[in-house]
Formats: structure tokens, sequence, C-alpha cells
């Protein structure tokens, strides 16, 4: 069980075992288990389990990689004036969202599974920690390079050649999905201008996210939507390969844990906005998604893509 920063960590022990020494407790030493300082880069980690993925469907066989690279994927790294070889197979970088706990606590069912249809009004924020701004904002600072000491910046262009990320937002703690998809590319988009080059985003979109199942799907038009949401059903996740609150379930049928509302896809999908704003500027994609915001006040009648285009 647990969710995927978790199951993430036993296929790559490395991680695991710099997560457990550099961990810290919360500020006054007592409250809150000790956890990673974040954001965070661990470079020169390998992944060495085969069979993890966003779903977490095939990580039960605990089964070492035979293929995993021990020498060829090692790269000559400059530091403080010393050369060092390091694995640039598998650079690692943990940051969180900032809407944890936006739903209060204890999270109601009802909230919970509005949430999940992306139906819940506090989703769509525009003031207070949870607000949208904060969510571009944490992407921002946990990406741009000059967020980091400058004698380590030439050590991450060195190994760093793109970013990966699923339904950031949109796990366990309930965003939305599609405004997670937005505040990753906003944020991404300005912050890769600090690494010279550009850094590719690789967005990836699961039908059945070990820790959301089937709230991805809304990040598509209409039909593919409801095809997605389909296959979530159609394909089960095994009941190791999830973690959800029982408050958190769609149906009363305990062996489906997906969102199972195709009603709730919305006609717009993210195809026909990156068509709309990928020749554009960041600057003009964020104004839309706030104007559109605080014009619709939290209404949920529609979807977030849906809104922007009557904007």
């Amino acid at each position: 069980g647990g969710g995927q920063d978790e199951r993430l960590m036993a296929f790559m022990p490395e991680v695991s075992a710099l997560t457990f020494f550099l961990s810290q407790a919360g500020p006054d030493g007592v409250f809150g288990p000790p956890q990673l300082r974040q954001p965070a880069w661990i470079l020169g980690a390998r992944r060495l389990r085969v069979g993890i993925d966003g779903t977490c469907r095939f990580e039960a066989r605990f089964e070492l990689d035979p293929a995993v690279p021990f020498t060829s994927d090692l790269v000559t790294v400059q530091l403080r004036g010393k050369s060092y070889s390091m694995s640039g197979s598998k650079p690692f970088l943990a940051f969180m969202s900032e809407n944890q706990g936006f739903l209060g606590w204890p999270e109601a069912a009802d909230s919970i599974r509005a949430a999940r249809r992306n139906k819940e009004p506090r989703q769509r924020a525009t003031v207070g920690k949870a607000a949208f701004a904060n969510q571009v904002r944490a992407w921002y600072r946990s990406v741009a390079l000059t967020s980091y000491d400058h004698e380590i910046r030439p050590l991450l262009r060195a190994v760093v050649r793109s970013i990966g990320t699923g339904p950031w937002l949109a796990g366990l703690w309930w965003g939305d999905s599609q405004l997670g998809m937005l505040a990753s590319w906003l944020g991404h988009a300005i912050a890769a201008q600090s690494w010279g080059g550009g850094l590719p985003l690789d967005y990836y979109v699961y039908s059945a996210f070990t820790e959301n199942p089937g709230n991805q799907c809304f990040v598509h038009s209409a039909a593919a939507c409801q095809a997605c949401l389909a296959s979530c059903a159609a394909k089960r996740l095994p009941a190791g390969s999830y973690w959800l609150p029982g408050n958190a379930r769609m149906t009363a049928d305990a062996s489906n844990p997906c969102v199972v509302s195709e009603a709730d896809c919305g006609a717009r999908g993210f195809e026909q906005i990156v068509a709309t704003y990928s020749m554009g500027s960041a600057t003009e994609l964020w104004k839309n998604v706030e104007d559109t915001l605080a014009r619709t006040q939290g209404n949920t009648a529609a979807t977030v893509f849906d809104l922007m285009g009557s904007a």
C-alpha cells in the first residue's frame, strides 16, 4: 500500500536510504514524523527493481532489474573543481504541491467524492494556500535552476535532460486534474528558461493512477475521457496497487476504485488547450486561467477547460 512516492522509493533504494538520513521532524523537533525537506534533488540514484509505473499494477513482483546499468550510465561531473563519475540515468526531484489539507480534517466523504470528479468548489480557489497561483509557484520554485546554489547548477545541467510527471496536485491531495496539468505546464514553462537551452516536460496520462484512479481521465476531451474512464473500470487495479480511504470510493463495489462519472467529462481536453496556447505566452495562459476562476467563483457545473474556452 501507500502512495506513489512511498512505492517509488522501494524501487530506488538509494533514494529511500538518503531520505531516511536526511529527513527532519517538524519545526519544533517533535511535531509530525520526520520528512525529507523539499524541494530535493537526489542525483546518481538508479531504479533497481522492475514493475513500477503510475498505476503500480505490476509492482507486486519484488524483482531486480538484470539490465540496470552500473557503468554505461556514468557521466563526468564537476563540483568545486573536482571531477566525479555519477549515474545520469534517473535524477530524482521531489517536491509537493501546496494544496495538502485544503478540504479540512477529517476530510468529509462528500467533499472527497466531489473532488475526485473535479466538482469540489475549493479546488478552484484563487486565494489562500490552495490557490492556483501558489501551485504554479511551487512548481517554478522547485524546477528553476536559479533556486539552487550556483556551484551545483553545472552538475544539474550535466545529468538532467527532462522532467516527467503524472497528475501532480491531483493524487491523494484531491486537486483538480485539469488545474494540476495547467499549473505544471505554466510553472515549467517559466522555470525552463533558467536552464539556458530549455528543459523538456513529459506529461504522463493514466486511466488508473495509483492514488486517484480515473481522475486524470478528465484532462481528455469528451470521447477520450469517457473511453479512459471505461478502461479504468474494465481493467481494474489489483487491490494492492492503489490506496484510497474508504470514504473516497465512488460506488458500493469495493473492487472498483475508479471514478465512474462519465457524464462529468468536458467537451475540451488538453489537446485543445495546447493547440490554443502553445504558441502564446505563459502570461496569456496564466491570465486566462485566473480570470476564468475568478469569473466563475467556484462554479463547477462545467470543467475548467470548457470554461476557459468560453471566456
